[in-house]
């Protein structure tokens, strides 16, 4: 009986070329009927069995001219070693470089990187649909997050070689607990070199404001968590009570780091501008591992140097980032941290009313005391007034008479010279308008006169036009000894190679018209 190495993903293919199940040895076998062709159990023979099959008595020897073994041979020959050397599933630990599902089944990239981040090994595997659905819910369930790339996983997995497509593992199972445990791992390093950075409680050093009137809140854009944010932060900005502005980033995937970072910088710009009072940043709920992104060292950094005092609600109560820990202050979701914004809002408020409140009543009687003192005061300055007015009355009566004697003397003064000044104006006013009166009657008299002299000189100009016409005529012409000659049609000939032409020609006189006809002198 010849067992084979049929992996479990394999045993239907198997089972079709005849394969049968040993439950003694827990292995698939050839039938005795069938070990005369082992070609279709190729794949899964062991290497002693592929070998003396394949290197049999009749195998060509080394030194012969024809050598060696054919590739598809060989190919079963590794395939049997391999199957051989794993008889069963190894654990192996990878990071999921790529994922790609199709017909329910799930093909990985698997691949191992070097500290400096150069791959080391490569690996194709997968997950065949039988598998898939009870592996993958398992792994969600646990980790609270899908199967993606990224992740570092610890899988169980048969070696696999196919002579055709190559080696690759066949995913048996999955253990959740060592993808958390690799993530946790990286966040200690995280926060180990923040401790020694000074970093990790540089944030939490500052004192958060007695009160808000401008905030900065980085978040995804159109998320939940932001909705629910901003149904009151909208009504604490529609009521003028605190200003808030909005940078958007991506809190998942690949973009996280470089657009977070790229908020990071435009809040810093407009801190310089006009200072902020916080730094919010919000996300809502989510998958623990949907929130690993956002444990990197680099936004750590940024939230640990920030100018103002940060506070987080990135996930729900049980959720917890590295962020949350390098933050002022940390709120479970983004509705306790406006909560948060509003309470201290409204208790510097509800201060301000009390203080209000005192600086009125204080206000009040002080008012109070002043007007009793201003009309003390009032009365002591009436009786005061009336004397020096009294005082004053007297020793300005002479200082008035002598005033009113001197203005008067002063009116007439300059009433004397205003007259003097208007005759002046009068004489000369009156005499420019005499010689423009003069002027125009002289221009009137021109432009009666020059019409009628225009009109004349045309009149003769008119005249003298239309004797020249009239003496330019045909019969003036005829009058005086000179005569027209026409053809037959009566057109005009103008010259005498033209009237040689002509059979019979009329010449027109002053007293009559004569036919003629042309002699040729030549």
């Amino acid at each position: 009986m010849i067992l084979l190495e049929v992996p479990f993903a394999e045993k239907e293919a198997a089972k079709s070329v005849g394969a049968r199940w040993n439950p003694l040895e827990k292995k698939w076998y050839v039938p005795d009927e069938l070990e005369a062709d082992l070609a279709p159990f190729s794949k899964w023979l062991p290497l002693s069995t592929i070998t003396e099959s394949t290197l049999s008595s009749n195998a060509i020897p080394a030194n012969d001219q024809q050598k060696g073994v054919s590739l598809s041979q060989l190919m079963t020959q590794v395939q049997g070693a391999l199957r051989q050397a794993f008889p069963g599933g190894v654990w192996v630990k990878a990071e999921v470089a790529n994922l790609n599902e199709r017909r329910g089944h799930f093909y990985l990239e698997l691949s191992e990187t070097a500290e400096s981040g150069q791959p080391i090994a490569t690996c194709r595997a997968m997950i065949w649909q039988s598998q898939a659905k009870r592996l993958l819910e398992r792994f969600a369930l646990e980790t609270g997050s899908e199967l993606q790339v990224g992740q570092k996983v610890l899988l169980l997995a048969e070696v696999s070689f196919h002579e055709k497509f190559g080696f690759s593992l066949v995913v048996q199972d999955l253990d959740p607990s060592f993808t958390l445990g690799e993530i946790e791992a990286n966040l200690n390093k995280i926060r180990q070199q923040l401790i020694t950075e000074k970093l990790y409680d540089l944030n939490k050093a500052r004192s958060l404001p007695e009160d808000f009137f401008r905030i900065a809140v980085i978040a995804p854009p159109n998320a939940a968590g932001l909705g629910d944010f901003r149904a009151d932060a909208d009504l604490l900005q529609a009521s003028q009570l605190c200003d808030f502005k909005y940078f958007y980033s991506a809190f998942q995937g690949d973009k996280v780091e470089t657009e977070m970072v790229a908020a990071f910088d435009a809040f810093n710009g407009l801190h310089q501008i006009e200072p902020f009072d916080a730094l919010i940043i919000i996300r809502g709920g989510g998958a623990k591992l949907d929130l690993n992104p956002l444990n990197l060292y680099s936004l750590a950094k940024h939230i640990a140097q920030a100018p103002v005092p940060v506070l987080t609600g990135i996930g729900h109560e049980r959720d917890s980032t590295l962020l949350d820990e390098v933050a002022c202050q940390r709120f479970d979701t983004p509705s306790k941290v406006i909560a948060g914004i509003r309470h201290t809002i409204f208790n510097q408020a509800q201060k301000a009313q009390q203080h209000w409140t005192l600086i009125e009543s204080a206000s009040r009687l002080y008012i109070e005391q002043q007007k009793q003192s201003l009309h003390n005061f009032e009365r002591t300055v009436q009786n005061q007034s009336l004397a020096i007015t009294e005082a004053l009355k007297q020793h300005l009566s002479p200082v008035n008479f002598q005033i009113q004697r001197q203005s008067f003397a002063l009116l007439e003064k300059q009433k004397h010279q205003l007259s003097q000044l208007n005759q002046n104006i009068h004489y000369q006013v009156h005499g420019t308008l005499n010689l423009q009166k003069q002027q125009l009657i002289h221009f009137e008299q021109t432009l009666k006169q020059t019409p009628f002299n225009l009109v004349a000189q045309a009149k003769q100009k008119n005249k003298q036009w239309i004797q020249f016409i009239l003496s330019s005529g045909p019969k003036t012409q005829l009058n005086r000894g000179f005569a027209i000659v026409k053809d037959k049609q009566g057109i005009p000939i103008k010259s005498a190679q033209k009237a040689q032409q002509q059979a019979q020609i009329e010449i027109t006189f002053s007293d009559g018209t004569l036919k003629a006809i042309p002699i040729d002198n030549h």
